[in-house]
């Protein structure tokens, strides 16, 4: 596997990615689909990258496994979000999702950041990435009830760097 800053190329499969994510709810893919086409306009706000699959062949139409968003909160002096983290069904507990966040951990010291958070939901499908997020080192820091709907808290995970 390899991980590679977003091209215009990728639109169409991050589109399709998303629509197999059934976790998604429609109004959360065309969030995350608004946050990929602010990217390849130029927008630095996000910073997307891809994981694929690494083959020895061609590397023309490798596999693409997931990806990540990530950004600097405006409002801090150098925390970053991790806005969306999409691993494809097929290669879900395979260390897709553990990579994508190394990278982006690594992206962020790059840049200077002390700090990652991330928002998810509460509910039962949420638990595998809770588990990640705890497994990778994010303490759960915050929970608002009902704040996506009645029942569904928002849970938000944070790991200084």
């Amino acid at each position: 596997m390899r991980i590679r800053n977003v091209k215009s190329n990728d639109r169409a499969p991050l589109h399709a990615l998303l629509a197999q994510v059934k976790l998604f709810e429609p109004h959360e893919v065309r969030v995350a689909e608004e946050l990929i086409e602010a990217r390849l306009a130029g927008s630095t706000d996000y910073l997307i990258y891809i994981a694929e699959e690494e083959t020895e062949a061609d590397r023309v139409g490798a596999r693409l496994l997931g990806f990540v968003c990530h950004g600097h909160n405006p409002v801090t002096d150098a925390v970053h979000d991790i806005y969306w983290i999409v691993v494809d069904p097929s290669a879900q507990r395979r260390g897709v999702g553990r990579a994508l966040l190394g990278d982006a951990e690594n992206r962020v010291r790059e840049l200077a950041g002390r700090a990652i958070r991330i928002e998810t939901s509460s509910l039962p499908q949420y638990r595998a990435a809770q588990g990640l997020y705890e497994a990778c080192g994010y303490s759960r820091v915050a929970e608002i009830a009902d704040f996506y709907k009645p029942g569904d808290a928002m849970r938000t995970y944070m790991k200084f760097l």
